[in-house]
């Protein structure tokens, strides 16, 4: 397991209590940050605006160079932190924002000002919206408008954010990812938010970068000044202020221990993840572009156990062809040597639009039309993708098999309409019941997916459990929206039960379950997850070699024993707890 410090019992001049964000440990200077607003316009000069034709296209080059950033972006990060820029880069082009930027521009106020009125003016009517999912999305408006005013040449945050002092520990009441992707990554050794959550975007791309980070540590940190000394504890959700000599000599054993496990798991990376007792779990990769792929084999990922297939179909004006999916896969597929490649099927819809579809407006989209229910509405678009998976697994082995994996299942019919509609594709039958070279399963990440498993184990060839999806589900809490965030782990008492059915589920009609989701990358967690009965993990790239590490120390009958123990506890809190006891 990853190192735990002892701090029961911490004497120090000033102690912080948050939530953990991002793990590790970081010891330096703190630097506060106080951020300029996209929308404050109120400390630059106003421009003298040019023809309305000129600044609309100074926008327009503006909105390029934008556009080109976050696609730069989606491509280069692991799954969670591509769909920050993929929705990043819908906003950019949303007609609401185009509209009132040319508006503004139209009444005579310069590119850069009208940005930021139009951005101002977005993010408050989000805020004020009584509807949670809208009112969350403010953060983003305000994170696009950033970059935007950057790229006009307005003032920003992002010259204070790089350079910085080696070791410095970066404080402020809350980061956007712009934020966050502009700050002086080799100097920045740990992150205190005031605000925030565990599951927002800045702690996601903080642990994509390996900062630890420690969020929602309150009000009261904002009173402290830049040049203090600290201590990021971001294993515990702690920030301390000039910790006395005995608690910093234990954190510097513990960044030590830590550095380590990291070392130490890195050079093992490529030997299989074998429990003490003999129980090989394989440890795959979740996959979004191309960056990823480059470090599957130096991780030491078995195969690729999710491979979010949204990037063929956006920024497109017609689906992709079936011989474009196909060459696509193929390219993919050639990096999982002797493994096997699991792909979602097209999981867009509500929340992730496509132009060419449509789509009505939705209140709530993450309760709408998304996943295989769009897709059976539009069920050439499922067919094409199903021919290209199906041509590519009648040229594989069964070893390094296709597994095509159906998104967003909350009934049993919508599991028979899909494989009705596969079974009527030339090749699938052979592929798929004769060869052994293709399989079909189900991704648990609604409730009602999760109650009827049992249902759903004797018709497919294996389980998979997304967990940020079934957490927020579960417990009607949007993991977006820092108001209620925090209710949304899937380490919650309620969420481990709808896990242990999926394996129970699996168990019984003798089928694997996988866990997918980000909770599946926490290197503590592993003992609770295996006790479940997950046989497949798979997780971020830089994970891999960690999870691996961790595997490798499960004694199984305690992680069945812990696994019961966590089952009949009746708050996160405790379980958390007993991870804590075991590290």
């Amino acid at each position: 397991m990853l190192p735990i410090l002892n701090t029961s019992e911490i004497t120090v001049q000033q102690l912080f209590h948050g939530l953990s964000a991002a793990p590790g440990v970081g010891i330096g200077n703190i630097y506060k940050y106080a951020p300029v607003p996209a929308d404050d316009s109120g400390r630059t000069a106003p421009q003298a605006a040019g023809d309305p034709e000129e600044e609309w296209e100074r926008f327009l080059a503006a909105r390029l160079l934008v556009d080109e950033e976050l696609a730069r972006l989606s491509q280069i990060g692991q799954t969670a932190t591509a769909e920050i820029f993929l929705v990043h880069r819908e906003i950019l082009h949303d007609s609401t924002l185009t509209d009132a930027v040319r508006a503004a521009i139209d009444s005579g106020i310069d590119a850069t000002r009208a940005t930021r009125q139009a951005t101002g003016d977005l993010v408050r009517l989000f805020q004020d919206l009584s509807d949670q999912y809208f009112a969350s999305r403010a953060t983003d408006i305000r994170d696009v408008g950033q970059r935007l005013v950057f790229r006009l040449g307005g003032i920003t945050s992002a010259r204070q954010l790089n350079p910085l002092p080696d070791n410095t520990i970066l404080l402020a009441e809350d980061l956007t990812a712009f934020d966050t992707t502009h700050l002086d990554q080799a100097h920045v050794v740990g992150i205190a938010l005031a605000a925030s959550t565990p599951t927002a975007h800045t702690a996601i791309l903080a642990r994509s970068l390996g900062i630890p980070l420690v969020c929602s540590a309150g009000a009261e940190i904002l009173q402290l000044h830049t040049g203090m000394f600290g201590v990021v504890d971001g294993i515990r959700g702690r920030l301390l202020v000039d910790p006395d000599e005995e608690t910093l000599e234990q954190y510097e054993l513990t960044r030590s221990r830590l550095r380590r496990f990291q070392a130490e798991a890195l050079s093992q990376s490529h030997e299989p993840a074998l429990t003490p007792d003999g129980e090989r779990i394989p440890v795959r990769v979740n996959v979004n572009s191309r960056e990823d792929l480059l470090h599957i084999h130096s991780n030491g990922a078995e195969g690729i156990g999710l491979l979010r297939t949204e990037n063929l179909f956006q920024n497109r004006t017609s689906p992709p062809t079936v011989s474009e999916q196909l060459a696509a896969y193929q390219d993919v597929h050639s990096y999982t040597n002797t493994h096997s490649l699991t792909v979602r099927l097209l999981d867009i819809g509500g929340d992730k639009p496509v132009p060419y579809l449509q789509p009505s407006a939705e209140a709530n989209p993450f309760l709408g039309v998304r996943g295989i229910r769009l897709l059976l509405r539009h069920p050439q678009m499922l067919i094409d993708q199903a021919r290209a998976l199906i041509e590519l697994a009648q040229n594989v082995s069964p070893v390094n098999r296709i597994r095509i994996l159906i998104p967003m299942i909350s009934k049993v019919n919508e599991v028979h309409q899909t494989l009705e509609l596969l079974e009527e594709i030339p090749g699938y039958q052979h592929c798929r019941h004769k060869l052994g070279t293709l399989e079909v399963g189900v991704l648990i990440e609604v409730p009602s997916a999760a109650l009827l498993a049992h249902h759903f184990a004797s018709q497919v060839d294996f389980l998979s459990i997304g967990t940020n999806d079934l957490a927020q589900y579960t417990l009607a809490a949007d993991r977006v929206n820092s108001a209620v965030a925090t209710l949304a782990t899937p380490l919650d008492p309620s969420v481990l039960r709808l896990i242990a059915l999926t394996c129970e589920a699996g168990r019984a009609a003798g089928i694997p379950v996988a866990i997918c989701g980000e909770v599946a990358g926490d290197p503590s967690v592993q003992p609770l997850l295996l006790g479940l009965g997950l046989n497949e993990i798979s997780v971020a790239g830089p994970a891999v070699p960690l999870v691996k590490s961790a595997i490798r120390r499960v004694d199984m009958d305690a992680a069945r024993e812990l696994a019961a123990t966590a089952l009949n506890c009746s708050r996160a809190q405790e379980i958390h707890q007993l991870l804590h006891d075991i590290g």
